[in-house]
């Protein structure tokens, strides 16, 4: 039977590694990653380097971080013909995914890819440690108490959908994360200090690597942050409580 592991290697910390993810890399033959430069650092890679031994074959495939569409069906078309002419070799072959490999993840892509074009083959995934839920273990925010909601989305385009999104989530007794940040941070703390919501709010970014910052969102600038940066926005509180 030909067979694929994508697994979730967690946001940054080796440690955060599930124990699933360490057997498939250590029962694999060949190990493969995303890259968004030919020839460039894979940060899945980093995050697991500590068990790919020095007798894995490793397998970087690109894929681009742009959004024409064209382009990245061809990436997804080519990874899954160089992922297939491994399996077809015989090798045990696992795919490196940062975080969860089912949320906003090139490892759900590839998983889609190989159901539509290479249907004999079973793709296994293993699910892997978020970042928002690291962030929130590091600075003891609890996701969500007994009915509360909990919405995770990117960040919108336009200031007036994150009004609704914040509005709405009030109401509700909802927690917000909004993800990929980046840029965006320009626009987003002057609406969140409007809102009264800046001191409420966690910004947290490149979780679990050596250069992590968790702080109160109103301790950061305006100026522009890394893609890999998030918001925890928690506007109320269970009226029962320790």
């Amino acid at each position: 039977m030909k067979t694929l592991t994508i697994t979730g290697v967690g946001p940054g910390d080796p440690s955060l590694l599930t124990l699933a993810a360490v057997n498939a890399i250590q029962d694999s033959t060949v190990v493969s990653f995303p890259v968004s430069i030919k020839g460039g650092e894979s940060l899945a890679e980093k995050i697991a380097s500590k068990w790919i031994s020095k007798d894995k074959k490793k397998l970087p495939l690109h894929f681009p971080m742009v959004d024409d569409q064209n382009i990245l069906k061809k990436a997804w078309r080519v990874a899954g013909n160089e992922l297939m002419k491994m399996v077809e070799k015989g090798e045990r072959v696992v795919f490196l995914s940062q975080g969860d490999a089912s949320l906003f993840s090139t490892g759900s892509y590839l998983s889609k890819e190989l159901e539509k074009y290479h249907p004999e083959c079973v793709v296994k995934l293993i699910p892997g440690v978020t970042s928002f839920s690291a962030a929130a273990a590091t600075c003891k925010c609890p996701l969500a108490f007994q009915n509360e909601q909990l919405l995770v989305v990117p960040v919108p385009a336009l200031p007036e959908e994150l009004k609704v999104i914040l509005s709405e989530a009030a109401l509700m007794k909802r927690t917000v994360v909004l993800l990929k940040l980046g840029k965006k941070w320009t626009w987003v703390k002057p609406l969140l200090k409007q809102l009264n919501l800046l001191e409420s709010s966690i910004f947290a970014e490149r979780v679990g690597f050596s250069d992590e910052l968790i702080c109160r969102a109103s301790n950061l600038s305006s100026e522009s942050r890394p893609y890999f940066s998030l918001l925890l926005i928690r506007q109320s509180w269970p009226s029962t409580m320790p």
